[in-house]
């Protein structure tokens, strides 16, 4: 490795190690501890890396996080939801968000610069960059890079959210739950490989300071550096990531978060873009450094600082706060490739930012959840208030754009670098818009019986957006509010199996008129939009196996300007409905599932052109699987073999479906030994992703999402890769 000060931590440890070592059983105490009691640790178990390496490990979840809801059991809730646990990232050797994705069968990464700078989304509706994605309940940015390695989970909420978490794209709610102070001491160290060759050393150190469990900590190093998968490229990330918990008194805990992650990667194949009436090709090679350069990528840099007190009053009334900053600077140089022609000409060229662009984000949560009867009706009651500041700003220089002439797409000639070959990540900046949002939230839910239950939620939301040209004069201010509500009923079959149907109504921010076209209103935001959303469920928890069905009829509006009149207005939508399925857990003896198929029927309705018009709407698929299974041998359970099948059907790549994207299949194959290594527990874990080595779109998205027909763009996935590791258990 290139920088060894992780070789010099990996050498301390062992001698510090011989004072604390990790535990490998929990309290042999049957009786369930109060909830008072419980907030003394709220991480993570004690950790047996054996335990942690076997055979569908953290395949099946009793509880996802709800936002106000708190923590709820899977079977209490009428949602559809996915977990993906820390012990599958660390299996499957997972290093980015979109690797996590593809796991839940209703999930996608909209690539904006690529896979690792984009918007997760769910049911085939676009994400925003903040009001979709959560650190442990706090608004972040999705598009930069997140480091998965300081996450205990990702919890995928695929619904309407409006009355839980106030306004948002009807893309589903994707919280990041960060890796917490352990019962036990924990000293984990991680070395890694990575074709073609970048080395990485991770470092996971967790437990106490003191005898009396009062002060805990959890802190990950994370030091990646080599080439890339392409000929000449580069990889970077850093990663330093901090948690503490100060438990105060017996129910009252005061947690601090705090990571700083550097991730660098240039010359990667970015994307394609085309226009009306030019045919999407198949994939490219993306290890073509013909499509690229080795000076251009991306430079991202994210802050990220957090707490949230908690405190239960008594076993039935609790308290929790948050509040959280992050910065997220994006220094990008960008290569782009436009498509001309049908026969394959390109068009290219280079574009250097002035200064990188900066998103700062402001948020806070607050929340009081309790339990009262009425007779013979229990009543879990949550009041809650969450909310965002989010500022944006952007370089005060103009771009410096090359162009590279013309190649063509099937056989690229080398380009010559234009410039200077710097990503330029500083520079005067000015701020050009500040978006805020506020919302409170009341709500029940109702036992009737141990077999009828309801949900009634409501929410009121206030939205502000301004406007600022580089003078620091504001040039537009908006103000809107309105309700979000949310009404379930559930009924449980079995104490097993439970049955739900719900209804949910979301907010989401209305669209701006365009200037400087002619439109009457320009410059005019309109209402807030309103999306719909009807569901029936069936959950259960079978010998082993969560088990989950959801039929859903989701729609949303888009807004474009009316040729007729010259008005921008809301007139369009977006529907899809779909059937999602999920298994996972322990199918017989040592074999193991993780799987989950989604049939959709995504359509763009009433739109701008009678030729977009009841088409399918672009980069989602009709049919998206996936298929992860881990299987060991009875007799030797310490060796697991893996294997993850993921098919995404075919695509439509435009608004007018004149052209298509086909499916694609990806196989990836990994194995992973448990053993001692002079008495260190260790697990050696090796995984080839992509082993046929298909040549696939992996994102394609619109340059609009109301069917006006503009250029759309498309990013080609990852070609056949080695990874692996050894990870100590000290």
């Amino acid at each position: 490795m290139k920088n060894i000060f992780l070789g010099a931590i990996f050498v301390a440890l062992p001698g510090f190690a011989a004072q604390n070592s990790v535990s490998t059983a929990s309290s042999a105490s049957t009786e369930k501890p109060s909830k008072e009691q419980q907030i003394l640790v709220t991480a993570s178990a004690p950790r047996d890396l054996t335990d942690e390496s076997k055979a569908g490990a953290g395949f099946t979840t009793a509880e996802t996080d709800l936002g106000p809801l708190g923590s709820k059991d899977r079977l209490d809730t009428p949602y559809s939801t996915t977990t993906v646990t820390h012990e599958m990232i660390d299996n499957q050797q997972a290093k980015s968000v979109s690797e996590l994705l593809k796991y839940s069968p209703s999930t996608q990464m909209q690539a904006r610069g690529g896979m690792d700078v984009g918007r997760p989304q769910s049911r085939g509706m676009q994400g925003s960059v903040v009001s979709n994605s959560r650190l442990d309940g706090l608004n972040i940015v999705s598009t930069t890079a997140f480091p998965v390695e300081m996450l205990e989970r990702l919890d995928v909420l695929n619904s309407l959210t409006g009355a839980l978490y106030g306004p948002a794209s009807p893309a589903g709610q994707f919280n990041f739950v960060a890796k917490r102070p352990t019962e036990q001491t924990l000293r984990r160290v991680t070395l890694g490989y990575q074709s073609r060759n970048a080395w990485s050393g991770h470092i996971d150190l967790g437990g106490h300071f003191d005898d009396e469990n009062k002060f805990g900590y959890r802190l990950n190093l994370l030091d990646e550096e080599g080439e890339g998968n392409v000929d000449d490229s580069t990889l970077r990330r850093k990663l330093v990531s901090l948690a503490l918990d100060w438990n105060i008194s017996p129910g009252t805990q005061l947690q601090l978060d705090a990571s700083h992650y550097e991730f660098l990667q240039k010359g990667y194949v970015s994307g394609f873009s085309y226009g009306t009436g030019i045919d999407l090709p198949k994939a490219p090679n993306p290890n073509n450094k013909n499509y690229t350069l080795p000076t251009t990528g991306n430079d991202l840099t994210t802050d990220t600082i957090s707490s949230h007190l908690s405190h239960y009053f008594d076993n039935s009334w609790s308290m929790t706060a948050g509040v959280g900053y992050q910065q997220a600077d994006r220094a990008m140089r960008t290569v782009s490739n436009t498509l001309t022609s049908n026969s394959g000409t390109i068009s290219r060229s280079v574009t250097d930012s002035a200064a990188a662009g900066r998103f700062r984000v402001l948020s806070n949560m607050l929340t009081l959840n309790g339990h009262v009867d009425t007779g013979s009706i229990g009543h879990d009651l949550a009041f809650a208030t969450s909310g965002y500041v989010w500022s944006i700003y952007s370089a005060k220089g103009s771009s410096q754009r090359y162009s590279l002439g013309t190649s063509n797409y099937y056989d690229p000639s080398a380009m010559q670098e234009p410039g200077d070959g710097r990503i330029i990540n500083s520079g005067a900046r000015y701020r050009t818009s500040v978006t805020s949002q506020q919302s409170v939230t009341i709500g029940d839910t109702l036992t009737f019986n141990p077999r009828w239950s309801a949900m009634a939620y409501l929410s009121q939301s206030w939205l502000e957006t301004r406007s600022y040209n580089n003078q620091a004069a504001k040039t537009d201010q908006v103000n809107e509010d309105g309700l979000s509500p949310n009404l379930a009923l559930m009924y449980k079959i079995t104490p097993s199996v439970m049955a739900y149907i719900s209804y949910a109504d979301s907010l989401e921010q209305g669209g701006t008129a365009p200037t400087g076209q002619g439109v009457k209103n320009e410059g005019t935001t309109l209402d807030p939009y309103r999306s719909e959303q009807y569901e029936i469920g069936l959950k259960a928890d079978v010998n082993g196996m969560n088990l989950g069905a959801a039929l859903f009829r989701l729609k949303r509006p888009f807004a474009y300007v009316d040729p007729d009149d010259m008005v921008y207005k809301e007139q369009g939508d977006q529907l899809n409905k779909g059937l999602e399925l999920t298994a996972s857990g322990n199918l017989w003896q040592g074999l193991n599932v993780y799987s989950g198929v989604t049939f959709l029927d995504p359509k763009l309705k009433n739109t701008v052109s009678d030729d977009t018009s009841n088409k399918r709407v672009v980069g989602v698929p009709k049919v998206q699987s996936n298929l992860l299974v881990e299987y060991n041998l009875p007799s030797m359970p310490e060796l697991v073999y893996s294997a993850n099948l993921h098919y995404t059907g075919k695509r439509a790549a435009n608004n007018t479906n004149s052209t298509w994207a086909g499916s694609y299949t990806t196989l990836d194959l990994g194995t992973r030994y448990s053993t001692r290594i002079s008495n260190v527990p260790a697990t050696l874990r090796l995984m080839v992703n992509n082993v046929t080595n298909e040549r696939y779109w992996a994102s394609i998205f619109p340059g609009d999402t109301d069917g006006s027909g503009s250029s759309a763009s498309a990013f080609a996935g990852t070609a056949r890769e080695v990874r692996a590791s050894v990870t100590f258990d000290f």
